[in-house]
Parts: structure tokens; sequence; C-alpha cells
């Protein structure tokens, strides 16, 4: 149950607070009621431009200072712009909370609008459309095209994006002159979700916002339009697409007026996505231009197709449509409502378990239908969305008038016509009084502010106080079979989040793709996808060459069906064995495998130096599942029941399979390292002329969870300020990257270095790395290099609190690389009690060149030259 309240300051301005206890980051949102059907014609795209212009100056944060709070502490801040409104929107740690609302607030109140800051946004829009519509090869296709074949008004069908050479005739007035018609407190909805006291809440937020002045604002345009009475047809070319593609748009039922009959679209989108279409291929549907329930009225349902080889256009929506007057009297209807239901129950869980897009659900729904508790009540209303209401829709599509884009190959890239060259009009005038609200919330009453007050720049205020990161009620067990059992109560979603991991082993190192091979043979064999598919539900086995994932999700009603299908991936694999996947890996997978074959080769306790063939399926097998592992459960759970139902599902592991020559038993990285570094070299050259690099050392012995090593990995190469980067080491762009991390490379904690630099820089890339590297000797971390490096990973580290999910997936990475879950809770606090000359110390533990192992990837030649200047470089005679 959702700890939801709403309230109305005097200037009109509605606020909607959730409380979410133990979530140690805090999520502020502010709606306005203006999106891109609010331009009049002549400033397409303004409203859009606007959004842009929000973020560069207000007057206590001008010259791009509203970031200040964010990306120092790991937050992030962005808006979007819609067709009914604009969402501003901030997710930061709780301590940042008050700073977080003094921003919104500000800009509320004054933002400023200088020419160089039109300038620079216009050029980043011109960039953002050029990304967005002209590069990809079905750039514009459905939006922002489609709307305009299937309405005539202009708030409906222009695009949103504009005119690129239009918007460049704006000025700094038209932009002030927009805001005050538009961005008016009784215009906006300010969200907050975050573990906040409701009354000190509602108390800063008045502090805040309260005295900005109410004021009359541009009323909403009446975007209703009387239905289409035939099909509308619109084509275009486009030279780099493979195949000709559709796009339909259906206009669909108000939501306000008829919410059942909407969602009944909603299902039906989820069962053409999930099921396709007749007569096509790779066709899925939205309901909602932009998502469900995002526009008040007046919205799309979009269906999106590529047509056959051989079929024309026309011939391919014939198909279509009678698919779906088809589907109407289908007797399996009923049940694929049924699972379409639960795809999309699960999905609104999960994607909402997190401040940041519930704060922003909350906001929208509360915009645009004044009910921001429709975010609780959706799985419900789905839930009871009839067959019959599906089937009526169904039968809608099969007849209905629509619009159809179709966008073939061709020669050169067309586009249907712009539709309204008018000159620009004056911007409206504001014409909804100032008190206007639709809700029955509290009021509260605060001062009368004088108009135009409160322009002058404000002190920022302090920080406040954090709220300490906490898993929740939790259960750290092992099992007889050695698998290490974590089950976290967590409600916040009505499902659970399941993580199971296992190491390879020393056979699983070697042969990955016999890895990869195995995880699909189990999947298909065991039958737990298809199964958990049915019921909306995650039952996933992975393998990346260093473990055997199991991820998945499920309601917590059948988390011990979940569980008994870990039992019957033990069932032992008979002959003949499946065959390997044959795939593209990326380079980093390439070059791991590359570094664990040369850290098996030399002879650490229990690695075989050779292995001139392959197993077969069986020892492969209890080679991988024999093996204890790690299994974790985080969710709407018990954990001691949970841990139970996990030792009764797991117990045949160790009695159906007997121990495999090569398999190992222990569950966290063994104590034995490789002793000599070395240089290894593949000659092949990618999908481009870059080299790829690798450098990796074993981990020294101690703590591998100290904070010290968190941060040294931070300093060298993990933070946008690292040493590595600062030092014209990655410049940005795709041709040369460079991070720092650590991981675990068979069974050996290790701290590695990846790099990517065009081939022709392969000795300078080279020489240019080791020598930062030798360099962390010779300057220490400083104080003042330390102070922002740590705030920024304590605070980043905060997100892995955000949800359930993310949880459960950083619990499997602490606990495989050999920490416990309080780990996570208790780093940030160390980090930033850790001294530089520990960090220092760290750093060079780690990152010493002398110590590393270097894989290159790319052509014969560059690698050839990145081992030589490696070699040199290390070799004891020049070290």
């Amino acid at each position: 149950m959702s700890n939801l309240s709403k309230a109305t300051l005097g200037n009109g301005l509605r606020v909607v607070l959730e409380r979410t206890p133990h979530t140690p980051r805090t999520a502020v949102c502010v709606h306005y009621g203006v999106g891109y059907r609010s331009e009049r014609p002549g400033r397409e795209g303004f409203a859009h431009l606007f959004e842009h212009l929000m973020f560069r100056g207000s007057a206590s944060l001008p010259e791009g200072r509203f970031y200040d709070h964010v990306h120092p502490l790991g937050g992030q801040a962005n808006g979007t712009t819609h067709q009914d409104y604009t969402d501003y929107h901030q997710v930061v740690p709780a301590a940042a909370l008050e700073r977080a609302l003094f921003a919104e607030a500000d800009r509320m109140r004054a933002p400023l609008f200088t020419p160089e800051a039109l300038a620079e946004q216009l050029d980043g829009i011109a960039t953002e459309i050029h990304e967005a519509v002209v590069t990809p090869p079905y750039g514009g296709f459905p939006w922002p095209l489609l709307p305009s074949v299937v309405f005539d008004g202009f708030a409906n069908a222009h695009d949103g994006y504009g005119a690129l050479e239009r918007l460049r005739t704006a000025t700094t007035d038209e932009c002030a002159d927009f805001f005050a018609a538009h961005y008016a407190p009784g215009n906006a909805v300010l969200s907050v979700v975050g573990d906040h006291d409701p009354g000190e809440l509602l108390a800063l937020i008045e502090r805040h916002f309260g005295d900005i002045p109410a004021r009359p604002f541009a009323a909403a345009p009446d975007v209703r339009e009387p239905e289409p009475a035939d099909d509308r047809w619109a084509e275009c070319t486009e030279p780099r697409v493979p195949t000709a593609a559709l796009a339909l748009g259906y206009r669909l039922p108000a939501p306000a007026e008829d919410l059942p009959g909407h969602l009944a679209y909603a299902v039906l989108a989820e069962m053409i996505s999930g099921h396709g279409a007749e007569g096509v291929r790779g066709a899925s549907a939205s309901c909602g231009v932009f998502g469900l329930l995002d526009a008040r009225e007046s919205d799309l349902m979009v269906v999106t197709a590529l047509v056959p080889d051989g079929v024309s256009a026309r011939r391919a929506v014939r198909s279509m449509t009678g698919g779906w007057a088809r589907l109407a009297e289908d007797p399996s209807l009923d049940r694929a409502r049924s699972t379409a239901v639960r795809h999309m129950v699960t999905r609104h869980g999960r994607e909402h378990a997190d401040p940041y897009t519930r704060a922003r659900a909350r906001g929208r729904l509360e915009l645009l239908f004044g009910r921001a508790e429709l975010l609780d009540e959706l799985p419900g209303a789905l839930d009871e969305v009839p067959t019959d209401a599906v089937a009526t829709a169904a039968v809608r599509l099969s007849t209905a008038p629509k619009g159809v884009l179709v966008l073939t190959p061709g020669n050169c890239r067309t586009r249907p016509p712009a539709r309204w060259p008018t000159p620009a009009d004056p911007i409206p005038t504001a014409t909804v009084p100032p008190d206007k609200t639709t809700l029955p919330a509290q009021r509260i009453k605060g001062p009368t502010p004088e108009p135009g007050a409160g322009r002058s720049a404000r002190p920022v205020p302090p920080f406040g106080k954090g709220t300490a990161p906490f898993h929740g009620p939790r259960v750290d067990t092992s099992l007889p079979c050695g698998t290490r059992v974590v089950a976290v109560a967590d409600r916040r979603a009505p499902l659970a989040e399941l993580r199971m991991r296992l190491p390879l082993g020393d056979l699983g190192w070697w042969w990955p793709d016999r890895a990869e091979a195995l995880s699909r043979f189990l999947a298909t064999r065991c039958g737990a996808a298809d199964r958990a598919d049915r019921e909306g539900e995650a039952f996933q086995l992975t393998s990346d060459g260093q473990w055997l994932d199991i991820t998945g999700h499920c309601r917590p009603g059948r988390v011990g069906a979940w569980l008994e299908s870990l039992t019957g991936l033990a069932v032992p694999v008979a002959e003949p064995a499946p065959p390997a996947p044959v795939r593209h890996r990326a380079p980093e997978s390439v070059m791991d495998t590359a570094l664990r074959r040369a850290w098996g080769a030399q002879g650490a306790v229990g690695a075989p130096a050779l292995v001139p063939e392959p197993p077969g399926p069986a020892e492969f097998h209890r080679s991988v599942v024999v093996r204890g592992g790690w299994l974790v459960a985080v969710g709407d759970l018990d954990p001691e029941a949970f841990a139970s139902a996990a030792g009764a599902a797991l117990s045949a592991w160790r009695t159906a399979l007997p121990a495999a020559p090569h398999a190992h038993t222990e569950t966290g990285p063994r104590a034995v390292r490789p002793s000599a570094p070395g240089v290894v070299t593949l000659g092949q050259r990618g999908t481009d002329d870059r080299l790829h690099l690798t450098l990796s050392a074993p981990e020294p012995y101690g703590d591998t969870g100290s904070a010290a090593r968190y941060l040294a990995t931070a300093v060298v190469g993990a933070h946008h300020a690292s040493r590595l980067t600062a030092h014209g080491l990655s410049v940005p762009g795709p041709a040369r990257q460079i991070h720092a991390g650590r991981d675990v490379c068979r069974d050996v904690p290790r701290a590695y270095v990846r790099a990517v630099v065009p081939e022709h820089e392969a000795g300078p890339a080279v020489a240019g790395i080791h020598q930062e590297l030798a360099m962390l000797r010779l300057r220490p971390v400083t104080r003042a290099e330390l102070a922002p490096v740590a705030a920024f990973c304590a605070a980043q580290l905060l997100g892995v609190f955000d949800s359930p999910a993310s949880k459960a997936d950083m619990i499997r990475e602490t606990l495989s690389a050999g920490r416990g879950p309080s780990w996570l809770e208790d780093l940030p606090d160390l980090i930033l009690r850790t001294r530089p000359e520990d960090v220092t110390t760290a750093a060079t533990e780690l990152f010493a060149p002398e110590r590393m192992t270097l894989v290159a990837l790319g052509g014969d030649g560059p690698a050839a030259e990145a081992a030589e200047s490696w070699h040199r470089r290390t070799s004891p005679a020049t070290a």
C-alpha cells in the first residue's frame, strides 16, 4: 500500500508526495501542462526548445549551475516534451532533497534566457534531431511522421521537433512570453518520492515554492477531432533501409471518458507485440504515441511492422486487419488476454519500483487526469478488462478508418510535405485564472506575494540529513550443496527478483562457447523460460565466459515453482553434445577468454595446464552444476521461508551429480594468484580499425572489499576526472576510450584497465598507459583530488537501493566477489572516511604495471606493436 498524499499551495501548485521507507535516494519531478500540442503554427518545436533552455540558468543558479547538486553526487536530471506536458525530473541522494527543491523552484520563479544560451541549445537540438530522425535508417518512423497522416488539426498533426530553420529565428523575448503563458505554478504538479516525513517535506516545499506568484496561464488547446471517414495513406522513401515498413495509427478513446475501453486497446497492443500480426514480420504495438496514459485525449494506437519481400503494403495491411477480425472469434483469446495482462502487470510493477520512475508517473497522472493514485489502481484495472472488450477492440482495428504510413527503400530520402507553412502568430494570452485547481486535496494558505517578486538571487541551501542505505530484513545462509543464499524482504513491488550464479569452473573458463551451448540446452530442456513467460514472469539462463547466471522474477505465490525449475538443471546431460553457438562475441569477452586460458596455463592449483580437447556434455555439465554458487532473492517474500524452500529445491544437486574431475566447490575467489605477468596478442580484426587492450593484474592479498581499493580504482580510471582520463588518454568519442575496474577472472580477483584506440596509435597508447600507472608511486593522491571522487562514489552507490531489481543484481555481484551483502550498506560511509594515503597505497598495489598482463586484440601488426611496447617497458631489465 502506497503512502501517498496530496496538497495544493496558495499559488495553485499541486503537490504529490509518496514516502518510500529505506530509500536513500529521492526523486523530484515537476510537470507543466504544456507540450508540443500547445505550440502555434510557425513555432513548431518551441516546447522542446524551451525544455532545453530551462536547464541553462536561473536567478540563483546561472550559467548551467542547475547540475551542481546532481552530477557531483552521482544523480541524474533530465526533461522530456510530450503531447500535453513537459516534465523535469531528477534523482539525488536524500541529503540533497532541499537543493533539488530549491533548483526547481528557482527556475519556476526566475529562469534566465540569454542569446548565448538560446544559440547553444539550438545547436544541441540540431544534433538531437539529426541523431533521432536523420541518422537512423528508419528515423522519424513512426513518430513524428504518423500523426500527420491520422489527424487534420495542427495541434495533433504537426512535428513536435519542428523545423530548425524556423526555430533559429526565435528570440529571448519570445522565450519570456512562452514562460509567462505556460510556466505558472497553477499549471504545474510537483511530485516527490523518497523516505521523508510528509509534514516536514511539505513545509520545505512551501518554503521554496510558496512565494512564487500565482498568475494566469494559457488554456490547453482543444485537440478533439472527428473520426476520419476513410483510410489515409502516406508514403516516403529511405535509401538505407533493407525492407519496407508499415505504421498504422488508430484513434483511441479518451482515458478520462472511457478508461476500460482505453485499456482494452492496451491489452490488445500487448498481444500484438507478443504474438505478431498476420502477413507481416516483426509486428509490435503501443497504446499511445509515447506510451500508456501519456496524453489526455486524441492519442493513437500505433502498430508497426516490416513488409515481407514481394508483398505490397496494401496486401500486408489487408492481412493484418483480417487477422484481427479473426482474433475476435479465436477460442484461445481469453487465454491470450490473461497472459498479456500478466505481462503488463508484472512489467508495471518492475518499472515503477524505483523512486525516479514512480515520481514521474505520479506527476504525469496527476497533471493529466487529477489522479496520481492511478499508478496503484492500474494493475487491477487491467485485470478487469474483459475478453469481450478486447474482442471488440480487435474488430474495430479490422474495420475502423486509420492512418497508414509506408516507408520503402528508395534512391533518396523523401518525407510527406509540411502542411502548415503559415507565419507565426502571437503567443496566446493567458486565459486560465490563477486559482484554477481540480484537486480536492489539502490547500495550503501561504502569503500572497507581490507580482514580480523573488527574481533576485537567493542563497543555495545546505545539504540535509541523508537516509542510511538498508537492504531490509534478510537471511544469509549456506546450504549443504555449497550454495550461499541471501533473501531480502522488499515490498515496493508485488514481485520477487531472483538471481542465481554459478562459476563455470576450469572447463567452462577454457571452453566458454561450450558453456553457452550448455546454458541454451538446459533452458530448452527444462522449459522453465516458456512456463515463466506464460505467467508474465522470467527465467533466463546466460553465460558470459565467467559465470552461468540464472536471472528472473515472479509473483510471490510462484516462488516455489521458480525454485523447482532450478532442480531441473541438475538432471544429468546425455550425449550427443549440444552444438556450440555461432555468434559475434564482444572484444572484451574475447580478450577475457584469452586471459583465463593464459592464467590457467600457469599451473595454479586445480587449473589444467593444457586441455587439448573439450569435454563431453555430461562431464561438462557436472563440472559446472556441482559447484557451489549464490542464490539471491529480493522482493515481496519472507526471507526465512524462502531460504527453507531454496534448501529443499537444491537438495538434489549433490546427490544427482557426482563430482567431475576438474570441479571445485568453493564459492568465493581462491587465495592462489597467477604469479607472472605476460603478453597475449589476438590478431583478428573486428568491424573497425581500432585496437582493443586489456591490462589485468591479480589483486594483492588482503581485503578486496576495502574502501581504499574501491576509491583507488575510481581515481585511476573509473571517474570522469580520473587520472587516465585527465591526462589525455581518453578523448570523447568512439575512437578512444579508457577505463579501469575490478572484477573476478577465473577464481581470481583482478584489477584491470581497458582501452580502445585507433590501430595507428598502438605504441603511443601503451606507452601513455604505462607512464600514467607508473606515476602512481610518484604522485600521491591528495585530499583535494580525493574529495570529489569520494563524494561521487559514495552517493552513486546509493542507487543500488533504488529498486528490488537493482538491489538483487548488486548483491549477486557482491557475493560472487567474495563479500557479504552488508558491504553495500557500509561502503558509502567508509568511502567518506578513507584517507588519501590509503588510496595511494591501494592504487600502487592494484595497478602496478610490472604485475599486469596485456591482451591486445586487433590487426596483426598493431597488436604485435602494442605487445612489444608493453613487454619492453615491463621486463625486469627495463622496468
